[in-house]
């Protein structure tokens, strides 16, 4: 899974210690095509930023070490639905797809994952899986990450039976963050809560937005029931690797009210997904760090080494 920090290091490790077994001296070709073998369920945008970053990760930096493996590597992003990014508009959708076939990754949409199954090879030296696809086809990997959407947090799932939940997981709430059934002494915000009459997507600016409005509340700034939460669209973005970038700004502004900006792609569109990440940073001491760890990355390149 992709969801916390643990997660990203434990992935990123296992893709080092992938190209390590494959490293290893007697290790057949086909154990080596199934060791540096990856795929991404989910074609969002969190799955196209992994991708993209892997690709960079392995033939800008792996490749310094491993780089008699490279023709080894094959990297694939299965998606149930029919397009990538699909909040996305279509001309960015198919900026980012001819972006993956020119870098050889392969695409399958209208394909789904059912399961996943160990077995074994000839000369294998390693225990080995593969991916059960929708169409019938199996497909070896030596990493799978699952970003396709992810379930409840344990929080979220403790509390079945004390507040209202809708099928999902999520928790209820009214058009102020109450918990229904609990106005004006519980609210619930984020991933973990859904509203009755507007439901919004589950990004991180809803989050921020409904953490700023609530904290109006607690600290006694406006009523509980003065006025209801509204979500200001501020335009989707994601990074795509090779200093390249796309912003999305179809619906800017509060449902109802919306205008369109221009459609960025390119370096641009990736200096402004930076700033904007960078321009959150709560702490001084982040903001100075994040730009000097931008700046060792493209001098240097990635730490290729495990912590």
């Amino acid at each position: 899974f992709l969801k916390h920090l643990y997660h990203a290091r434990n992935i990123r490790n296992n893709i080092v210690d992938s190209f390590e077994k494959a490293a290893i001296p007697g290790t057949s070709e086909e154990e080596r095509r199934r060791l540096l073998s990856f795929v991404v369920v989910g074609g969002g945008p969190t799955s196209c930023e992994f991708v993209a970053e892997l690709h960079d990760f392995v033939t800008s930096d792996v490749q310094k070490l491993f780089g008699h493996l490279l023709p080894y590597v094959k990297v694939t992003l299965v998606e149930a639905g029919p397009a990538l990014l699909a909040p996305f508009e279509a001309n960015l959708q198919n900026y980012t797809r001819k972006l993956f076939k020119k870098r050889d990754i392969d695409v399958r949409l209208g394909c789904s994952v059912t399961g996943v199954e160990e077995y074994y090879g000839d000369g294998f030296r390693f225990k080995a899986k593969r991916a059960l696809l929708s169409d019938g086809s199996l497909l070896p990997f030596g990493t799978l990450v699952w970003s396709a959407g992810l379930a409840p947090v344990k929080f979220t799932e403790a509390i079945e039976g004390v507040l209202p939940r809708a099928p999902n997981g999520r928790i209820i709430t009214d058009e102020h963050l109450r918990v229904k059934g609990h106005e004006g002494s519980i609210w619930a915000i984020g991933d973990a809560a859904v509203c009755d009459t507007e439901p919004h997507a589950q990004l991180a600016q809803v989050a921020r937005q409904q953490g700023l409005y609530l904290a109006d509340v607690l600290s006694g700034k406006q009523k509980d029931d003065e006025k209801p939460f509204k979500f200001f669209n501020l335009g989707s973005m994601a990074s795509l690797g090779e200093m390249k970038g796309i912003y999305d700004g179809s619906n800017v502004g509060v449902k109802g009210l919306e205008v369109s900006v221009p459609r960025i792609k390119g370096l641009v569109a990736l200096l402004m997904w930076r700033f904007a990440y960078w321009g959150r940073q709560t702490s001084i001491e982040n903001k100075f760090l994040i730009p000097m760890h931008w700046l060792k990355s493209f001098l240097f390149g990635r730490d290729v080494s495990r912590f």
